[in-house]
């Protein structure tokens, strides 16, 4: 009895250790997801501010074709408003990106404490385990 006590709580023990390093290994992958996630983000944010210079230099391509100057309001307003559009694209994928990330990193801190959690409760378990036997062979002998 006393020996199958023990193997239980080791293996209930056992069993808490595995889950923490689980935790450890699924925190891990949400953090390299999060980093994935904001260099993505500056990728998508620099293409948002790449398309924003095309359409300048073609607005300013076309309006010089056409005989405008490059102090014409209509071109200036024009350029103005490809600047805020590209500007507020390329921040809002910066955000976005980030959003993301910070929701990786969240749920890798979820894991962790879930984690020590179940490691802590399998402590429990196989410490009530074994002086749940002890009870019982006291009960037994005693």
């Amino acid at each position: 009895m006393v020996a199958g006590t023990v193997i239980s709580a080791g293996g209930t023990l056992a069993a808490g250790q595995a889950a923490e390093d689980a935790s450890k290994f699924e925190a891990a992958q949400y953090r390299r997801n999060a980093s994935n996630t904001r260099g993505s983000a500056q990728r998508a944010g620099e293409e948002q501010r790449r398309n924003k210079r095309l359409a300048q230099s073609r607005l300013r391509a076309v309006a010089a074709a056409s005989g405008a100057s490059a102090s014409d309001k209509t071109t200036t307003d024009l350029d103005a408003s490809i600047e805020q559009e590209g500007e507020y694209r390329a921040l809002s994928a910066l955000y976005e990106g980030e959003e993301a990330a910070r929701g990786m990193e969240d749920a890798a801190k979820g894991a962790l404490y879930e984690g020590k959690v179940r490691k802590r409760a399998s402590q429990i378990k196989a410490a009530g385990g074994i002086l749940g036997s002890g009870g019982s062979l006291l009960d037994k002998y005693g």
